[in-house]
């Protein structure tokens, strides 16, 4: 059941000891972001890792949030003071303050670059002042406020997002939060300004169960892949209906402590996995960890992983993954038939 994959490439992590990096697979080319004390940076991970963009930070902190451009034009950064626009030269295109707000938990920023003729617009949580309502500026990419909208929802404590249909423009509105439901509204743009529309019934889109946790989404839209809670099946689902197609129970591994489960010995399924492709799914098993009892009690009981490929059409198991290197973690499945494994100074790519 072991599986040797090949490596395609090896991309060093810049400034590997002080900033904090991701790998973005929605872009056309998955992208690596580099976060540190003074600038937010993108790679293009091709052959190489090259440059695509790098935006300065507007002050010398760690900013709380960033949301950047679909076409890399301009990055908004979450300081301590507000919402701050930056191009890629370090100009401040503009600046938002949101009063004491905390843009790490509440603020949201979105953008939709449009079709033929249509310029780049910027989506703008701040807050209302009023308990049950919501405001949102719709700007250019200079920062002049095209409208200003209040929504006779969310407001403090709830988390607001808009979605967008396929041509870029507000289809609806998305509130959450405090303990309660999930709402959905309808909702349009109307010279730049969002138009609240009626509030969806609960059942106008599917959930996953209560103790169910979405985990990536195959790139044909069709289906997409869950785990349950106790990290003991992980599901795949119909993406519309959400109504589950095959599964994989922790019992269908081999036994913890034996064969490819060697390094097991309680292991679960984590929330690292997703589609490698269409047709092929990669899983985590991960063991607890229990700090108390290596460091006060010398026990060797680390974290380890171990990474399995599947059939998300059946749920079949394929087989372990098997690296050159030891005590590989994170992993990022790329949708291309590619996944990315992280050690502290770079990052590889694999392909089976």
């Amino acid at each position: 059941m072991t599986i040797t994959p090949r490596l395609v490439a090896s991309y060093p992590i810049p400034s590997s000891s002080t900033a904090r990096t991701s790998i973005d697979t929605t872009a056309p080319v998955p992208r690596l972001e580099v976060h540190d004390a003074e600038s937010l940076r993108f790679y293009d991970l091709r052959e190489q890792a090259e440059p695509a963009a790098e935006f300065p930070a507007p002050s010398p902190e760690w900013w709380l949030r960033t949301w950047v451009a679909p076409d890399l034009s301009l990055a908004v950064f979450g300081t301590s003071e507000g919402y701050v626009a930056v191009a890629r030269d370090g100009r401040r295109l503009w600046q938002q303050p949101y009063g004491t707000w905390r843009v790490d938990r509440w603020g949201y920023v979105d953008f939709a670059a449009g079709g033929a003729g249509r310029q780049l617009r910027i989506w703008l949580r701040l807050p209302s002042g009023l308990p049950d309502r919501t405001l949102f500026l719709t700007l250019d990419a200079e920062g002049t406020v095209l409208a200003r909208s209040v929504l006779p929802c969310g407001g403090y404590a709830r988390s607001v997002s808009l979605f967008q249909d396929g041509n870029g423009g507000i289809a609806g509105v998305t509130v959450s939060g405090e303990r309660t439901a999930v709402t959905r509204y309808e909702a349009r743009e109307e010279s730049g300004a969002i138009v609240l529309g009626r509030r969806l019934p609960p059942d106008h889109f599917p959930e996953l169960p209560d103790d169910c946790e979405f985990l990536d989404q195959d790139a044909g839209d069709a289906r997409c892949m869950t785990v349950d809670g106790r990290g003991r099946e992980v599901s795949w689902r119909d993406a519309l209906t959400l109504q589950r197609t095959a599964s994989l129970p922790l019992s269908d591994f081999p036994a913890p402590g034996t064969g490819d489960c060697s390094v097991h010995n309680a292991p679960y399924i984590s929330t690292w996995g997703g589609f490698v492709d269409d047709g092929t799914a990669l899983v985590t098993l991960h063991n607890p960890y229990d700090e108390a009892a290596v460091y006060m009690f010398g026990e060797q009981d680390w974290r380890e992983y171990s990474h399995w490929l599947a059939d998300p059409a059946t749920g079949t198991l394929h087989g372990r993954v098997e690296y050159p290197m030891a005590e590989v973690d994170t992993v990022v499945p790329a949708g291309d038939g590619t996944w990315f494994t992280q050690e502290w100074n770079a990052y590889h790519r694999w392909r089976r």
